[in-house]
């Protein structure tokens, strides 16, 4: 699962840079938006891990 973690944050930083270099408006509230929620589901992976560890 830690795994993905890393790949959701490597994803998310990634999506921020092609953000930056968007001209439209509309595009980049878009990718914003995905982002967001990128950022969500990393938040719940995270949570996961830390319940996981906590059980060892």
């Amino acid at each position: 699962m830690f795994k993905n973690a890393e790949k959701i944050s490597k994803a998310i930083d990634i999506l921020m840079k092609v953000t930056e270099d968007l001209e439209k408006e509309e595009r980049k509230e878009q990718m914003v938006n995905v982002i967001h929620e990128l950022s969500a589901a990393h938040q719940a992976v995270l949570g996961d891990l830390r319940k996981i560890e906590g059980d060892l």
